[in-house]
């Protein structure tokens, strides 16, 4: 009689209940379902197993199996009909029936099993290592912003602001709003946006190295350039940059575009030339100053190194404390004045002032000339020591214009030697009795003065000054001292631009 059909058991050490023991042959008999013998499909792996396996390991595992099965199934072939062990009859043909001792059996298919099993576990292993090698080299997010975060940053001003037409009147240090430099950056923790100029950042700008452009760069000269004349001509042309903006934001804005061979700016104070050091003959130079356009103008030579910047000693007196780029203006009480006589500004009042503020002080007794200069006049210092070093140590100041009788000095560069000015220092109440300063303009007034102390004239009208209303301007002249009048900054510095 037939044995009845049980699944294989799951696990291969384990025999079922059909297992029948064969007596001094050691075989056990029991049915085949060839389905059971094939590897299970991946949901239907062993349950302690936690790893899929792979297709081919499945498809060795089984062909080996099924060599296997066949081997036996030759062996079944070849006993002859009837001789099972024991009295137990052979299967009907429906059937198939596997005699094969037990312990080989299930040994090989055990190793079978074990094998396919090690394959997919280094398999699985491999694959895990390579995951791993993946995430640890992509970059992580963080929370934490960038300890040289750009972004998010603001200028703390330091002074108050005012638009370029005016200056604000305040008891400290005003600061023009255009003209500022960030002193320091303020930082949060959200990283993104800048709110100076309202443009946007990334991650990847505070890694970037920054380079604050020196003066005689081309980024710097680009700065410069865009300040002062792009967007004063054409503002249009800029969307994120104007007037009110400083030098950082407009190389911030350079770099961004690409232009100008800028780089990132860093934080801190925009450089400035430097003063020139043991140049000879020594002169000091000042202007007076109002705010508005004149001061714009100081701004802009305090950057190029030009003007009075440019002079050995320099000071800006005006009616408003204000820090220009780090030099802070000399405070006298006004810069108002009226018409005199001959048109010109009647400010001999002013200059006064002013004149008597720089001579109670020891600072221009150092210096071998002293020099004043229009906020509206450019000025090249070097070119001026050629005129002046065959004088050092005389008694003399400069007459600069000869279009009318009798040759005069204007006011738009005057220049005076030490000796001169200590003449009118030990003797200005006398001019101030004798002349009519009320109605006339500072530099009639100084010439007139200076005559009457006996302090000698010297004509010098070759490339000393091109003024307006003298013999009017050239700007390609690049051997001229001085220029004059351009009161618009944008004026100024093209023709300064043109005849340096």
């Amino acid at each position: 009689m037939a044995a009845s059909y049980q699944p294989m058991p799951q696990n291969l050490n384990e025999p079922s209940e059909t297992d029948v023991e064969g007596g001094s042959h050691g075989v056990r008999q029991f049915r085949v379902d060839t389905k059971h013998l094939l590897l299970q499909p991946e949901e239907e792996c062993s349950t302690g197993s936690m790893f899929t396996m792979p297709i081919w390991a499945k498809a060795v595992g089984s062909l080996l199996f099924l060599v296997g099965l066949g081997a036996a199934f030759v062996l079944i072939r070849q006993a002859p009909k009837g001789s099972a062990p024991h009295g137990l009859q052979a299967p009907e043909s429906n059937t198939i029936e596997a005699v094969m001792p037990s312990e080989q059996m299930l040994k090989a298919m055990q190793r079978l099993q074990d094998q396919a099993t090690k394959m997919a576990q280094t398999r699985s292993t491999e694959e895990n290592a390579a995951s791993t090698a993946t995430d640890e080299t992509s970059p992580k997010a963080t929370n934490a912003p960038h300890p040289h975060a750009t972004a998010d940053a603001t200028h703390e001003p330091a002074h108050v602001t005012h638009a370029p037409a005016h200056v604000t009147h305040a008891p400290a240090v005003a600061k023009h709003a255009e003209h500022s430099e960030p002193a320091k950056h303020k930082h949060n923790s959200t990283i993104g946006t800048n709110s100076t100029n309202g443009t946007n950042t990334s991650d990847s700008e505070d890694s970037t190295p920054c380079h604050s452009a020196l003066p005689g760069e081309p980024c710097y000269e680009a700065v410069l350039w865009h300040k002062w004349v792009g967007v004063v001509e054409n503002p249009s042309w800029y969307k994120t940059i104007s007037r009110q903006s400083n030098r950082h934001d407009i190389q911030k804005w350079l770099w961004e575009s690409k232009q100008g061979q800028c780089q990132r700016p860093c934080a801190g104070s925009y450089p400035v030339p430097q003063q020139p050091k043991g140049k000879t003959p020594q002169i000091y130079c000042f202007s007076v100053s109002r705010g508005g356009a004149e001061m714009d103008t100081m701004f802009l030579q305090r950057q190029v190194g030009g003007g009075i910047f440019g002079c050995d000693g320099f000071d800006v007196f005006s009616d408003q404390a204000i820090d220009i780029d780090g030099y802070k203006t000399k405070v006298i009480p006004s810069t108002v004045s009226g018409v005199s006589v001959d048109g010109t500004a009647a400010n001999s009042q002013v200059f006064l002032k002013t004149w008597m503020a720089i001579l109670t002080d020891d600072k221009w007794w150092h210096y071998d000339f002293i020099a004043k200069v229009d906020p509206d006049a450019i000025l090249y210092a070097e070119r001026l020591r050629g005129h002046l070093q065959w004088h050092v140590g005389q008694d003399v100041f400069f007459l600069n214009c000869a279009k009318y009788i009798p040759a005069t000095m204007y006011g738009a560069l005057e220049v005076f030697s030490k000796a001169a000015l200590g003449a009118y220092l030990s003797q200005h109440e006398r001019c101030e009795h004798s002349l009519p300063f009320w109605s006339w303009g500072e530099d009639r007034y100084m010439a007139g003065c200076l005559e009457m102390l006996g302090v000698q004239t010297l004509p010098d009208y070759m490339n000393f000054l091109h003024d307006e209303r003298c013999w009017g301007v050239d700007c390609g002249n690049k051997a001229a001292v001085a220029f004059h009048s351009f009161k618009q900054v944008n004026h100024w510095y093209r023709c300064y631009e043109s005849s340096k």
